[in-house]
């Protein structure tokens, strides 16, 4: 089987470099028959990773321990879930996933008729297939899944116990199904600027898979707050790690794009930008990817020091230094004669959540890379902590949420300024009323208020915007349902954005309510008291359980508000049954609608009958969970294919292009 596996990615290596050969040739002298045999062997790649990847498979299923990754991910005693995680669960692995999903998400955009986009096509491919080769060749030489060992163990070394959980399935996955989707807008770019063919065709090819990458981002940096929220027991879902960071940067970099591609689409303005933004959305994948690998990061998501830290350095070095050039190379080309008429417009709304989201990714990136840099010029280590992020990229995203609301309202080249007043007026006025409420509740804290406003502004002007749309339909005669299912039906892209706006307002709802977090750690014996905030711990009682994998010691509590009971919490420590006895702490929560009991098991001491607990009161953190799902459900619907929109805005961006960009060569 290792021989199987490790022949089948040799393989895929070997037709990945002549896919991306055979392609640039073909396309450089004008022959199709090269072109297409490139084409088919991309194709082959793709079949080949595949194949490698069900025999890795198929070895942690059988606990083939003579393969050293399946040794070291996998026990004898570990779940079934967790044997088809290991795949990713390690360094080898998880870059065989990657190239393999790179493979098919390559294959899937060649699969497209050729006629369409005759001259960018099989540039693309050789973009493509080369991306892929790098990573297939670091899996050949340098980061094999199918060593063998010399002696063949009885057992297995077993998957890291913070691995060993049902998000582990899901959250990886999405982030590499997101880094790698990136490759292809990447790929189209990278090919419309070698061909000059900077015109609709490129755009048209790239926005949807920008998009289905961005939504694989976001799910999976939804995951894995939820992982860490469920898993690392420190009360809260997004600390500013640094492979949080990494994934996080080219998230902000591709909602830019999926905001300045409509002023390019409807008045071909930021062509500049949109090249620019896809460039370095790939660019920061690869810069996170290489951060999180090389081990230069100190995180609980990065993987250990490595072999393969000095190539994927110079690759990503090649990347960036070759995707500025080309960009440099064609931004004669890129330049458009078309302005923003009026900073009271829809185009300027756009230019300032582009300046926004760019201000928020540089203070990332700053305060996630200063460490290193810092580390390497002195010597000396500096931590950059979770207060320098809140203090600095939070309020950034705030003002990106008023614009969010803002923008919509606006129309396209000049608007008049006492009419936006008007249709700003509402929102507004329902937003002070809320802080006014609030305030007469009891809530004083500036930072809180000004969130909540924010939200409520931006979120009442979203709704505000749909049921105009609702009420033009309902003069026709239809009722409210039919209204508000027919104008989604006609304008998917539209309405699917005002969707994903009322999620990002649900989410900022939550991200505000931390404001309010309470914490309190005692040491308890049976029938004692811990508060926090609004509720109270009673602790119960203690057991023992023994899993074949684990050891269980688990402490049990009544949740208490008042003098009313309103559910259980049982944290747990466990020990894993493997070669290096893991320890872990797994938190308990019970949710509430307006928060969350969250409790964490410290100790405990059998003879004096005393446990040690630690319990957050998290405010408000439903609504991070729940706006990310209507988030993730409005990407969706503005993912989804609609022909007739398509067509409309490619025809008016054709016309709008026309004049402006250069011949269309078939050669570079």
């Amino acid at each position: 089987m290792a021989e199987l596996g490790y022949g089948s990615v040799a393989a895929a290596f070997g037709a990945a470099v002549y896919a991306a050969v055979a392609s640039a040739v073909g396309a450089w002298r004008g022959a199709p028959g090269l072109v297409q045999s490139g084409r088919r062997a991309l194709w082959l790649s793709a079949v080949l990773g595949t194949a490698a990847v069900a025999v890795l498979e198929i070895s942690l299923y059988r606990h083939d321990f003579s393969i050293a990754y399946v040794w070291k991910t996998s026990s004898l005693t570990t779940p079934g879930l967790y044997l088809m995680t290991a795949l990713w669960g390690g360094q080898e692995g998880s870059l065989l996933f990657w190239s393999w999903l790179l493979g098919v998400f390559l294959s899937i955009a060649l699969a497209r008729p050729w006629r369409a986009d005759v001259g960018l096509l099989p540039w693309f491919a050789a973009v493509g297939a080369s991306i892929m080769s790098f990573f297939l060749g670091l899996v050949v030489f340098q980061a094999n899944p199918f060593a063998r060992l010399d002696v063949l163990p009885a057992d297995g070394n077993g998957l890291n116990a913070l691995l060993q959980h049902p998000g582990m399935a899901f959250h990886p996955p999405m982030l590499y199904l997101g880094f790698t989707g990136l490759a292809v807008p990447y790929a189209f770019a990278v090919a419309a600027l070698i061909t000059r063919r900077l015109d609709a065709s490129w755009l048209s090819a790239s926005r949807r898979w920008l998009l289905v990458a961005w939504l694989c981002l976001t799910i999976g940096l939804a995951l894995g707050g939820r992982w860490a929220y469920d898993v690392l027991g420190w009360g809260g879902y997004w600390g500013w790690d640094p492979v949080e960071n990494a994934a996080l940067m080219p998230w902000l970099a591709a909602t830019a794009f999926l905001h300045s591609i409509m002023a390019e689409e409807r008045r071909g303005l930021f062509r500049t930008w949109n090249v620019a933004l896809v460039l370095l959305t790939f660019c920061l994948s690869l810069i996170g990817t290489f951060l999180t690998r090389a081990g230069l990061v100190a995180s609980v998501h990065a993987f250990a020091q490595s072999d393969i830290g000095d190539s994927f350095l110079a690759f990503t070095i090649v990347v960036v230094a070759g995707s500025l050039a080309l960009l440099l190379w064609r931004l004669p080309l890129l330049r458009a004669t078309v302005r923003v008429e009026s900073v009271v417009s829809r185009e300027a709304a756009f230019l300032g959540n582009n300046l926004l989201f760019m201000g928020a990714l540089f203070a990332v990136f700053w305060g996630t890379t200063f460490p290193i840099i810092s580390e390497w010029v002195t010597g000396q280590k500096v931590t950059i902590g979770p207060a320098y992020f809140n203090r600095l990229v939070l309020p950034i995203l705030g003002a990106a949420v008023l614009l969010m609301g803002i923008g919509p309202l606006v129309a396209w080249r000049r608007a008049d300024a006492r009419s936006v007043g008007r249709l700003l007026a509402r929102p507004a006025f329902l937003s002070l009323a809320l802080v006014a409420a609030l305030v007469a509740g009891g809530v004083r804290q500036p930072t809180a208020l000004a969130g909540f406003a924010v939200s409520a502004f931006a979120g009442a002007a979203t709704i505000l915007e749909i049921a105009r749309g609702v009420r033009a339909r309902r003069r026709l005669g239809e009722n409210v349902g039919t209204a508000f299912v027919r104008l989604v039906a006609r304008n998917r892209r539209r309405y699917g954005g005002y969707i994903v706006h009322l999620g990002v307002v649900v989410l900022a709802v939550g991200i505000t309510g931390n404001a309010y977090k309470t914490e309190a750690e005692g040491a308890l014996r049976e029938g004692d008291v811990l508060t926090s905030g609004a509720y109270a711990l009673r602790f119960d009682g203690f057991e023992q359980a023994s899993e074949p994998d684990r050891q269980i010691d688990r402490a049990r509590f009544t949740v208490l508000q008042g003098d009313r009971s309103v559910g259980t919490v049982a944290p747990s420590r466990q020990l894993f049954r493997n070669r290096e006895e893991q320890p872990m702490t797994i938190p308990s929560v019970l949710h509430r609608p307006l928060g969350d009991v969250y409790a964490l098991l410290g100790g405990f001491d059998p003879e004096a009958g005393v446990v040690t607990v630690k319990v957050h009161v998290n405010p408000l953190v439903g609504c991070v969970w729940l706006g990310l799902l209507v988030l993730a459900l409005g990407t969706m619907l503005a993912a989804w294919p609609d022909g007739r929109e398509q067509r409309v805005l490619d025809a008016e961006l054709a016309r709008l292009l026309a004049g402006r960009s250069s011949p269309r060569p078939t050669a570079a």
